[in-house]
C-alpha cells in the first residue's frame, strides 16, 4: 500500500468523530473500502435504505489498496440480528479515451452484506476480496491493529505479478516520453539544448527503475 494510503486510512478514526447523530436510534459513521483484489474500482457505495438507487456514501479504490473515509453512512446505535446493509459496486475504467470511456457500460453490482454485532457504531469497512467476494466490518480500528473484529486481517498485500505489471506499464510511459524528446530534440539546436535536462532525467530514472524490477 502507498505511503498516501496508509495516511488516509490512519486519518479514519478522526474522520469518524465528525458524523453527526442522525436520530431515530441511527447514527452517521464513515465509510471505508479495503481492496484486496488486482482490479480498481471506481465505485464502492452504499445504497440509501429509503432509495436503494442512491448511495449514501461512496468511495473509489485502487487495487491492492485503501480507500480514504466518507462522510456519512447510517446504523443503528444499537445492533440488532439480521442487520444488513446494500453495497454497489462498480469495476475501474479500463478505457484509454473519452470514446472508450462513453461507450463502455461497466455494470453495477449489488451486494449485500451481513453487519456483524458491534457494540458501538464505528467506521463501517467494506473489505473487497477474491472471487468477487464482499465482507463488511464495524470497527474503530484499521485492520492491522490487534483489536481487528474482521476475518481478513492487515492491509493488502500486492502480488509479485502484480507490481511487475505495474513495473512494466510505468517503464513503457517513460521509455515513449524519452521517444518523443529525442526525436523532438533533434528538429533543431534549440530544441537539444531545451530538452537535454528533460532527457537526461527520464534516462537516469529508467536506469534506476531497471534495476529495482520486483
Amino acid at each position: 500500500m502507498s505511503l498516501l494510503g496508509r495516511v488516509l486510512l490512519v486519518l479514519v478514526v478522526l474522520a469518524s468523530s465528525g458524523c453527526a447523530a442522525l436520530g431515530s436510534g441511527k447514527i452517521g459513521v464513515s465509510l471505508t473500502a479495503v481492496n484486496y483484489t488486482d482490479e480498481d474500482y471506481d465505485v464502492v457505495g452504499i445504497a440509501r435504505a429509503d432509495d436503494p438507487e442512491q448511495l449514501e456514501a461512496m468511495e473509489r479504490v485502487a487495487a491492492y489498496a485503501g480507500s480514504g473515509a466518507m462522510c456519512c453512512v447510517s446504523l443503528p446505535t444499537q445492533w440488532r440480528p439480521g442487520l444488513k446493509v446494500v453495497v454497489k459496486t462498480r469495476l475501474g475504467t479500463k478505457a484509454k479515451t473519452y470514446q472508450e470511456w462513453a461507450y463502455e457500460k461497466i455494470p453495477l453490482r449489488t451486494h449485500e452484506l451481513d453487519v456483524p454485532r458491534y457494540e458501538e457504531p464505528a467506521t463501517l469497512w467494506v473489505q473487497i476480496l477474491d472471487g468477487g467476494k464482499l465482507a463488511a466490518v464495524i470497527s474503530r480500528y484499521d485492520p492491522p491493529n490487534a483489536n481487528w473484529p474482521g476475518a481478513v486481517r492487515g492491509w493488502p498485500r500486492p502480488s509479485l505479478e502484480f507490481r511487475r505489471k505495474i513495473w512494466k506499464r510505468d517503464l513503457d510511459i517513460l521509455k515513449g516520453s524519452l521517444d518523443k524528446l529525442e526525436v523532438a530534440s533533434k528538429e533543431s539546436p534549440e530544441k537539444a539544448q531545451k530538452y537535454k535536462e528533460t532527457i537526461d532525467d527520464i534516462k537516469a530514472e529508467i536506469r534506476q527503475m531497471e534495476l529495482r524490477k520486483p
